[in-house]
C-alpha cells in the first residue's frame, strides 16, 4: 500500500500513545469483527488515558426519548448561574464509545469553556441505525432549550460539540434542528474535532490511515455498513459537504491533526463554510493523529487544541 510511514513524521508523545496501545493490543487481543469485544476492549484501553481528571459536579439523569431512555451525563464547571451549556457527541465511528470513554476532554473542556457540559450516551449502531443517533441527540438539544431552568443552563445560548463520529453527528444534529424541527436559532457555535463530513476520497485518506488509527477504507466502510440500513438510507443528514451550508449554520472551530486520513474532510468543510460567510476556524496540529484529543494526560497539542476550541466558543456566545 502507497501509504505514509507516520513513524517518520510523528511527535515524541504521539510515539508513546501507539506504543501504549501496541501493549495494549497484546494483552488484549480483539476478536475481528465482534462488536461487544471491540466495545468492551476500547473502555479498557480509555480507561487509561482517564485516570486523574478533573473534580468537577457530576449528574446523570435518564430522559424519555421515541427510541427508549437516554442516559445524559451532566458535568458543572465552577462558576455562576445562567450557564452556557455544550451538548458533547461523542465519537467511536458509530460503533463504540460513552460519555465515560471521553470523560476527560470533556472536563477539561468544562474547565475552559465555563460552559455545562450535557454528554448524551446516544443508542450505537449496528443496533440502532441511521439517523436514530441524530435524532436523540437533537431530541435532547431541543429537551435542554425547553427545560433550561432545570439544568441551570440559559436556554438561547447552547452548542453543539462532538469528535470524529460524533463530529459528523453534531454537524447533522444542527442540521437536524434547523430542517426537521424549524429552529435552532438557540444553537450558537459547534465545535468539532477530526469529524468525517462527506469525502470518498482524497489526498489525505489515500496516503493516511492504518492499524493505529482504525481509518483504512475498510475501517471506514464497515462503520458505515454498522451505521446504514443495507445501505439504502437517505444520507441527508450525513454529508455535510452536500447539505446547504448557506443558512442557519453558527460560528464552527474546527481541529485535526496533519497526519489524520480525515484532515481533507475538515479542510473541505472550512472552505465551505467560508465561501458561505459562516464564521469558522481551523487550527490543524502537526505530527499528531486521529483522536489525540483523547491524550491529554501527555500531548501538549491535545491541551492547546481543548483551550482553542474554548476559547472560540466563549467568543462566540
Amino acid at each position: 500500500m502507497n501509504k505514509i510511514d507516520i513513524n517518520n513524521y510523528i511527535t515524541k508523545q504521539m510515539k508513546e500513545v501507539l506504543d501504549f496501545q501496541e501493549e495494549f493490543a497484546k494483552k488484549n487481543p480483539a476478536i475481528l469483527n465482534s462488536i461487544e469485544e471491540g466495545r468492551e476492549n476500547y473502555i479498557k484501553e480509555r480507561a487509561y488515558w482517564n485516570e486523574n481528571s478533573l473534580n468537577l459536579k457530576e449528574e446523570k439523569r435518564v430522559i424519555q426519548g421515541k427510541h427508549g431512555d437516554i442516559n445524559i451525563h451532566i458535568y458543572y464547571p465552577n462558576n455562576n448561574n445562567n450557564l452556557s451549556c455544550t451538548l458533547f457527541i461523542h465519537g467511536g465511528g458509530f460503533i463504540v464509545g460513552s460519555p465515560k470513554t471521553h470523560e476527560r476532554m470533556i472536563k477539561y473542556f468544562c474547565k475552559y469553556s465555563k460552559s455545562v457540559v450535557v454528554a448524551i450516551d446516544y443508542k450505537l449502531s449496528p443496533e440502532y441505525k441511521y439517523p436514530v443517533a441524530i435524532q436523540e441527540c437533537a431530541f435532547i438539544a431541543n429537551y435542554l432549550h425547553e427545560n433550561a431552568q432545570n439544568f441551570n443552563i440559559n436556554k438561547n445560548r447552547i452548542s453543539l460539540m462532538g469528535d470524529s463520529a460524533g463530529a459528523n453527528i453534531a454537524f447533522n444534529t444542527n442540521l437536524y434542528l434547523r430542517d426537521e424541527y424549524k429552529n435552532n436559532s438557540y444553537i450558537k457555535t459547534l465545535i468539532l474535532y477530526y469529524g468525517l463530513y462527506g469525502l470518498k476520497d482524497s489526498t489525505s485518506r489515500r496516503l493516511l490511515g492504518n492499524k493505529y488509527d482504525s481509518l483504512t477504507k475498510e475501517d471506514i466502510k464497515y462503520y458505515e455498513d454498522c451505521y446504514f440500513e443495507n445501505n439504502k438510507n437517505d444520507k441527508k443528514y450525513y454529508d455535510c459537504l452536500s447539505a446547504d451550508l448557506s443558512y442557519n449554520i453558527p460560528p464552527t472551530y474546527m481541529c485535526v491533526g496533519n497526519l489524520d486520513p480525515l484532515l481533507d474532510d475538515s479542510i473541505t468543510l472550512n472552505e465551505l463554510l467560508q465561501i458561505n460567510n459562516i464564521p469558522c476556524q481551523l487550527q490543524i496540529y502537526k505530527g499528531v493523529m486521529h483522536a489525540f484529543l483523547h491524550y491529554t494526560k501527555i500531548m501538549p497539542e491535545a491541551n492547546e487544541a481543548l483551550k482553542m476550541s474554548a476559547e472560540f466558543f466563549r467568543n462566540n456566545q
